[in-house]
């Protein structure tokens, strides 16, 4: 087991693509220290993304591309800023009730990094604003993209762990709202340190104005989640509604998808999924490996060594997460472990869909920390910024998620509201 760990570990170090690094180690492991065939990589990899729930990820992702390229961007840009702008350092709460309101439109942290950075880091700068600042409080709140329904991150646990997607979309509700909060009261501190600009004053009828052109984009998570919670829809058909609101929407509401631009969409959404499904399907291969080889009854005899505190337990994982996040892809990293982690986290009786939240917020602050930290490499890049600028304006947002990291872990009650609530009414 340890040395398919480490072959792993060393094809990453040297910056090999994730889903060959997990291919080849897992190759090479089979090869060297088991008597199987090589028929049995092709049916593990195959197995891997032979699942209907999975079939919602491209629907979703192509959906995001459509309501990115549509304009919806730059009109909740507008609204936020007529919320929000007028107060000190307001640009910066514009960023985050962006990204809060995008979380219910693409669901995808680089996505949103990528769309919401390109039109507020440049305004940031313009208006005053420290350019590693402008870049770090971007960085920081595409983490809300994920864990916010609807999420990719959320379907692809749900498939690992056979639960409920509506259930854990509502469980990501709260916390997605709470990572907001915290990161506003950091951008409060920071405003009243720094004299940050304040904005204009905002009339009544901008603010009207502005919340009619952003109300198809506010309407479309309403009608996802609505529809999934409801029992009305699958997942699956779900996102196949929301491609077909946001081509409607892009194309005929507001008019900036012309029918020319359709193909590249796809065929940009198609790359992003099929590189998500072949990181799935070859993890597939690897956590089987692992559970060959008795990874889950070896971990579970060593936590149950430590302690038989289900708060000792967390924490350990949860150290553990924020270190392999600096260093590992979070889709690969959810889906090598959750087969590992479930036998474990029966022993422990840990709430699935709590768990599922909080290994998502564990991935996000992951996509913050170097050498990986990919949502670093998109803020720097679209927006101009050093990254040493950026990485020294960042560790108070890092904290701020952190301790929302330990607040939703230690208190299950935060993600378990809601769906107990659903489940009351159901």
């Amino acid at each position: 087991m340890w040395f398919l760990m480490a072959l792993l570990l060393l094809l990453l170090i040297l910056r090999m693509p994730v889903a060959f690094s997990i291919a080849i180690s897992s190759l090479v492991y089979l090869l060297i220290s088991t008597d199987l065939r090589l028929v049995a990589v092709a049916q593990r990899i195959s197995a891997g993304a032979d699942s209907f729930l999975l079939l919602a990820v491209p629907f979703f992702v192509f959906a995001g591309e459509l309501m990115n390229a549509g304009g919806i961007t730059r009109r909740l840009v507008r609204f936020a800023n007529a919320l929000v702008g007028n107060v000190r350092g307001g640009l910066s709460y514009v960023v985050i009730v962006v990204n809060m309101v995008m979380a219910g439109v693409s669901g995808a942290a680089i996505a949103d990094a990528s769309a919401v950075g390109s039109v507020m880091i440049p305004s940031m700068k313009r208006n005053g604003y420290r350019p590693g600042f402008a870049a770090a409080v971007n960085a920081a709140a595409a983490t809300i993209g994920p864990v916010i329904p609807p999420s990719v991150g959320l379907i692809i646990y749900a498939s690992l762990a056979n639960v409920s997607v509506g259930k854990l979309f509502l469980a990501g509700a709260v916390p997605g709202l709470i990572m907001g909060l915290y990161m506003m009261i950091v951008c409060y501190l920071v405003a009243r340190r720094h004299d940050l600009p304040r904005g204009e004053p905002v009339h009544w009828r901008e603010l009207w104005d502005s919340f009619r052109g952003a109300f198809w984009a506010l309407l479309m998570p309403i009608i996802i989640l609505g529809g999934i919670v409801g029992g009305v829809v699958t997942p699956t058909e779900a996102g196949v509604i929301a491609v077909v609101y946001g081509m409607l929407v892009g194309k005929l509401v507001y008019g900036e998808i012309g029918w020319g631009d359709i193909p590249y969409l796809m065929a940009k959404a198609a790359k992003s999924s099929a590189l998500i499904l072949f990181i799935i399907a070859c993890s597939d291969l690897f956590g089987w490996l692992l559970t060959l080889e008795g990874a889950p009854a070896q971990l579970l005899a060593t936590f149950s060594s430590i302690s038989d505190q289900p708060w000792v337990f967390m924490l350990i994982i949860l150290a553990m997460l924020l270190i392999l996040g600096c260093v590992m892809e979070g889709a690969s990293l959810m889906i090598i472990l959750t087969p590992i982690l479930l036998p474990v986290l029966a022993r422990y009786q840990i709430d699935l869909i709590h768990f599922g939240v909080v290994f998502q917020l564990a991935i996000m602050i992951g996509l913050l920390t170097p050498p990986i930290g990919m949502l670093l490499y998109v803020v720097t890049g679209v927006g101009d910024v050093s990254m040493q600028e950026t990485l020294k304006e960042l560790w108070p947002f890092l904290i701020a998620l952190v301790i929302a990291l330990l607040l939703i872990a230690f208190f299950p009650a935060i993600t378990l509201w809601l769906p107990g609530i659903w489940v009351e009414q159901g």
